[in-house]
């Protein structure tokens, strides 16, 4: 009887074991709650240093709960932040049938993916009416950084916005804010002492015309002791950190010609246009007289300079605050709009890179790809990502977070480069919707490259109209011939 009993027990145990496991089983794979239903892999290569690997870590395993089929593998082959090495990788692997799923990646990166036909238009999931951007979720990103991912030569999209940045314009506070530049040239903010606000407000013409002129001579008449920069060879009052944004923000400022992409799709280069060669005249003589100098002119980063109190105006991205603050010798840091046209409106070149998703012919493998980009760019993870790597944050929820907004408004007590990040993400939410893009075709990375190496030698040149028009014609002809 006792053995009969045990039998019984030892059996009831096995149903009741079986039934329970079942029933786990059938919980984690039919449940319609998870849009992937069966076991898939994808791998996500993304660019993320030690420092934002365990932020990102974190939210891919949160996503993996939340679609318990899909495993994700973070990974960063090369260890590098290099994208044109991470581009090669990509390509050879095509040839190998190893590549990633998704990939952090530039624009002009994708154009190599897209010509092979390994980019995915990501179109059909972004308007997939049950797991798509459905409802107000679109609009909720913001216009331009979504906008990007269409602006290749075939229709479609084919990137999605991540790590985006723009640039801003910060200055030496302590220096700047409170002079009295009325005796020198007394139209300078209508006579009054220079405020956050003028400063704010800048354009082209009032800064190099006007201010530069009034601050190098202002500085002239003050003591050794006393002065507000630093005069050298290599410095100058107004800094720009990059050749080539410099450049295509110009040309898109004033409305002058730098590239487009035709009705049939092909790329054309017209950036060498009599407009832009005057406002680069303009420049070479800005440099002459110190009031300029870029990282292509100085020959190195030219935070370098702002930081030694050898310039007093610094222009770079939103997400390279902290490389305009020195911690060995810090002054208070303001945070303003870049310059422009007089007379224009404003605006910013959208900068900073995005993702692809990358086509392996596996539904699942495509959509989980999606998937996870939406989860990692949800209002709580992009507002976090942004605080924690000071890239922005790309929908326009994630402003009004709780520590977004905390992060803004912070103690009076905060240290300097509290007050400054607080500022920097203060005036970021209030340009977010200003940012523009330009065209991506084959040959426009190219054209990117080379307008950044015409700025620099334009300056570095004698500014004669013979060697302007020289440099202009050899490095536009330059960036025709890869339209082939």
């Amino acid at each position: 009887m006792k053995i009969q009993y045990l039998s019984l027990l030892i059996a009831a145990l096995l149903i009741s074991g079986c039934a329970s496991n079942n029933e786990n089983n059938q919980d984690h794979h039919n449940d319609d709650n998870y849009l992937i239903k069966e076991d898939t892999s994808i791998d996500f290569l993304c660019m993320a240093d030690d420092s934002y690997h365990e932020e990102l870590q974190a939210m891919v395993d949160d996503f993996m709960k939340s679609e318990p089929h899909v495993k994700v593998r973070l990974f960063n082959p090369l260890g590098s932040g290099s994208y044109s090495a991470i581009e090669r990788y990509i390509v050879s692997g095509f040839f190998k049938e190893d590549y990633p799923d998704i990939a952090q990646c530039f624009p002009d990166n994708v154009v190599k993916y897209l010509a092979l036909g390994y980019a995915l238009d990501i179109d059909p999931y972004i308007n997939n009416e049950t797991y798509g951007l459905v409802g107000d979720e679109k609009a909720d990103y913001i216009t331009s950084f979504l906008e990007e991912g269409t602006k290749y030569s075939i229709k479609g999209t084919y990137s999605l916005p991540f790590c985006k940045s723009t640039e801003l314009m910060y200055y030496n506070a302590d220096a700047l804010l409170g002079v009295d530049l009325s005796a020198i040239d007394n139209s300078i903010n209508e006579g009054h002492v220079l405020d956050t606000d003028y400063l704010d407000n800048l354009t082209w013409e009032e800064l190099f015309t006007k201010l530069c002129p009034a601050l190098k001579t202002y500085n002239d008449g003050l003591s050794h002791s006393e002065k507000i920069y630093i005069e050298s060879d290599e410095s100058a009052i107004f800094t720009y950190e990059s050749d080539e944004n410099f450049f295509i923000t110009l040309a898109s400022q004033y409305g002058y010609g730098y590239t487009h992409i035709d009705e049939q799709g092909q790329g054309h280069i017209d950036f060498e246009n009599d407009e832009m060669k005057g406002l680069l005249k303009e420049l070479n003589n800005a440099k002459t007289n110190g009031y300029l100098q870029t990282h292509g002119s100085n020959r190195d980063y030219v935070s370098n300079l702002f930081t030694a109190r050898k310039a007093l105006f610094s222009v770079s991205s939103t997400a390279s605050l902290s490389y305009n603050y020195n911690k060995n010798d810090p002054f208070n840091i303001g945070v303003a709009k870049i310059p422009h046209p007089e007379g224009k409106d404003y605006t910013s070149i959208n900068q900073g890179p995005s993702v692809c998703i990358l086509d392996h012919k596996d539904e699942n493998r495509s959509l989980a790809s999606f998937l996870l980009w939406k989860h990692i760019t949800n209002k709580s993870n992009s507002s976090s990502w942004s605080l924690k790597t000071g890239y922005m944050p790309i929908r326009n929820s994630s402003f009004e977070t709780e520590e977004y907004q905390a992060a803004i408004n912070i103690k009076e007590d905060a240290t300097i480069l509290e007050k400054a990040t607080a500022d920097n993400l203060n005036k970021i939410s209030l340009v977010k919707d200003t940012t523009f893009n330009t065209s991506i075709f084959k040959g426009s990375g190219n054209a990117r490259t080379n307008v950044g190496l015409l700025l620099k030698e334009v300056l570095l040149s004698d500014g004669s109209d013979e060697t302007i028009n020289q440099l202009f014609k050899s490095y536009a002809d330059d960036a025709k011939s890869y339209l082939d």
